[in-house]
């Protein structure tokens, strides 16, 4: 019996390590290095965010599975594009998030550009007046202007 109870109380021990050692915590999961991968990867779950989301019920199961199996490799020695490559294999290339190039942040500054000088463009357009008719005598068709025209005339005469 009493060998029975050491020999407990040693795979007891053994046990306790192990789990020591094979456990996750949640600071492991939600480390900067598990993040870093995670933000990489588009979550399979249908919530259109990347596996370092933190929708509700927080924390999401498929993200939290995937996050496992990042630290896993991690801890086994695996660099990021190892990991991002056997993530591909596994689930299909559409799982990396694939950030656009310089030439699709470039497109989108341009056309915001183009699409601002076209209002201005507009605005300066219709903001502006038509031009007054003009008679023959070079004055303009404005009935107040000809009804005092005489008098304007007359008071300009005396200031020679």
């Amino acid at each position: 019996m009493r060998r029975f109870r050491s020999s407990l109380i040693v795979l007891s021990l053994l046990i306790g390590c192990a789990s020591g050692v094979f456990a996750q915590s949640a600071e492991q999961l939600e480390s900067p290095a598990v993040n870093r991968i995670a933000n990489r990867l588009n979550c399979p779950c249908g919530c259109k965010t990347n596996m370092a989301c933190r929708m509700d019920p927080y924390p999401c199961r498929t993200c939290w599975e995937n996050k496992k199996k990042i630290l896993a490799m991690e801890q086994a020695g695996m660099s990021d594009d190892a990991i991002l490559a056997k993530f591909a294999q596994d689930m299909g290339p559409d799982v990396i998030i694939t950030p656009p190039g310089i030439l699709g942040s470039l497109s989108f500054y341009s056309a915001a550009a183009l699409g601002l000088i076209l209002v201005v463009f507009v605005i300066r357009k219709y903001s502006r007046k038509p031009p007054a008719a003009v008679t023959e005598a070079g004055a303009m068709n404005d009935p107040l202007l000809e009804r005092y025209h005489d008098q304007i005339e007359k008071e300009v005469e005396k200031l020679d």
